[in-house]
C-alpha cells in the first residue's frame, strides 16, 4: 500500500482577528441567504477567534446556513471551506468536526491544524472546529479543567478554551428540562438531529444537512476519552466503511500510531458514526484519543501540553495521522483515484519536535 502524504509546507500568512471579521463579512456575499454579515452570538465569534485560516480557505460559513433557526444563537458555529487549486465540482467533499464536546481539546486543535495547513488535492475539505460552540463557553460541572490551553505559536499567542461536554443550560430551548436529562444537551447523543427540537438537536440537524447538501463522502468526528473509559486510541467506523478504517490503521501503524478498530452498532443510536453512516452515503468515522483530564472531579491544574502520559502533541498528531491514513485508503480503493488526498499537514513526528511551529 502506497503511503499517504503528510508533508509540511512553509507557514502561510495568517489573518488577524480583525482580518477574520472582514473575511466573514465578505463571505456573506457568497453564502446562502443566511449571510454572515448579520449579528453573531459571542459563542460564534469566540469560536472564530480561535482559528488562523490558511491560504486555501475559500470561505467561512456557518451551521445556520443549514439550519436557519440557529442564527444568532450560541449553537451556531463557523464552518471553514478549504478548496483544492483546481476544484472539481463533480467530486464529493470531506468533513472534519472537532469540539462536539468542549473539553476534548485535542480534536479542536487537530481540526484547527486542518484549517491552517490543509491543501486538498482534489476534493473540498469542510472543517467545523467547534461543532458545539456553546459547550466551549462554560466549565464542565463534573470534570472541570483549565480555563484554556495556551500555545505560544508561530502565529502568536493562542488559546483553545477548555469547556464542557454539554451545551450551556441557558443556551438551550428549555434549560430546566435539559438539566433533568443531560443527553438533551449532549451533541453526540442527538444525531442526526431534529430541526424542530432543542437547540442542540438543531445543531446536529445542521451538521447532517451539511453532509447531505455538500455531498460529503468521508466524515470524521474527533473526540477524546477518559483514562477509564476503554475508548481511548479507538477508531469507530460504520460497518459499510470498516475496510477503509482497517487499511488506514495499517498505514498509520507504520508512522507509530497504534489504534484499535471498532464498528457502529444499533446500541449507538444518536452517535455521529452510526447516524451519519445509516442516514447518508458518507463513510462515517469517530476517532478517540486519551485525555488524562477526563477523570472524576476533573483536573483544573492539568498541563495538557507536557502531560507525561498523553502530551497534546501526541494526541493531536494521532488525530491528524489517523484522518490522513483513512483518507489515503479512500483515495486508493475508490474508483476516483486520489480524490481524498490532503497535503501540507504536519505529521506526528513534526508535532513531537516542533509543536508550536504549526500554531
Amino acid at each position: 500500500m502506497a503511503y499517504y502524504k503528510a508533508h509540511s509546507v512553509g507557514y502561510c500568512p495568517l489573518l488577524s482577528f480583525l482580518g477574520l471579521a472582514l473575511a466573514l463579512l465578505s463571505a456573506s456575499a457568497q453564502a446562502p441567504s443566511q449571510g454572515l454579515s448579520q449579528a453573531r452570538h459571542p459563542a460564534f465569534l469566540a469560536a472564530m477567534a480561535e482559528q488562523r485560516p490558511g491560504k486555501a480557505v475559500s470561505r467561512i460559513g456557518a451551521l445556520s446556513e443549514y439550519q436557519p433557526a440557529l442564527k444568532g444563537t450560541a449553537l451556531d458555529s463557523p464552518v471553514y471551506f478549504i478548496e483544492p487549486q483546481d476544484p472539481n465540482p463533480a467530486l464529493p467533499a470531506i468533513l472534519i468536526l472537532g469540539g462536539s464536546h468542549g473539553d476534548e481539546i485535542a480534536g479542536v486543535a487537530a481540526a484547527s491544524l486542518f484549517v491552517s495547513w490543509a491543501r486538498p488535492s482534489a476534493a473540498r475539505l469542510i472543517v467545523v472546529p467547534r461543532a458545539n460552540a456553546s459547550a466551549a463557553t462554560w466549565p464542565d460541572p463534573d470534570r472541570p479543567g483549565p480555563q484554556a490551553v495556551y500555545i505560544s505559536g508561530a502565529s502568536g499567542d493562542r488559546s483553545f478554551r477548555y469547556g464542557s461536554r454539554l451545551t450551556k443550560p441557558e443556551d438551550e430551548t428549555t434549560p430546566e428540562l435539559s438539566l433533568a436529562d443531560r443527553d438533551l444537551r449532549n451533541l453526540n447523543r442527538l444525531h442526526p438531529g431534529d430541526a424542530q427540537g432543542s437547540k442542540t438537536a438543531q445543531a446536529a440537524a445542521a451538521i447532517f444537512a451539511l453532509i447531505i447538501k455538500e455531498n460529503v463522502k468521508a466524515a470524521f468526528d474527533l473526540h477524546e476519552a477518559s483514562p477509564v473509559s476503554g475508548l481511548a486510541w479507538n477508531i469507530i467506523a460504520h460497518p459499510k466503511n470498516l475496510t477503509y478504517a482497517a487499511m488506514g490503521i495499517l498505514a498509520a501503524d507504520e508512522r507509530g500510531v497504534r489504534m484499535v478498530l471498532d464498528q457502529s452498532r444499533d446500541t449507538h443510536r444518536g452517535l455521529s458514526h452510526r447516524e451519519w453512516g445509516q442516514g447518508s452515503e458518507t463513510a462515517a468515522y469517530l476517532i478517540e484519543t486519551l485525555n488524562p483530564g477526563q477523570v472524576s472531579g476533573g483536573r483544573a491544574d492539568m498541563d495538557h501540553l507536557d502531560n507525561a502520559v498523553a502530551p497534546l502533541w501526541k494526541r493531536v498528531g494521532i488525530q491528524v495521522e489517523t484522518v490522513l491514513a483513512i483518507l489515503s485508503a479512500h483515495s486508493e480503493m475508490d474508483s476516483q483515484a486520489g480524490w481524498a488526498e490532503i497535503r501540507g499537514m504536519p505529521g506526528l513526528e513534526d508535532l513531537k519536535h516542533e509543536f508550536t511551529k504549526y500554531f
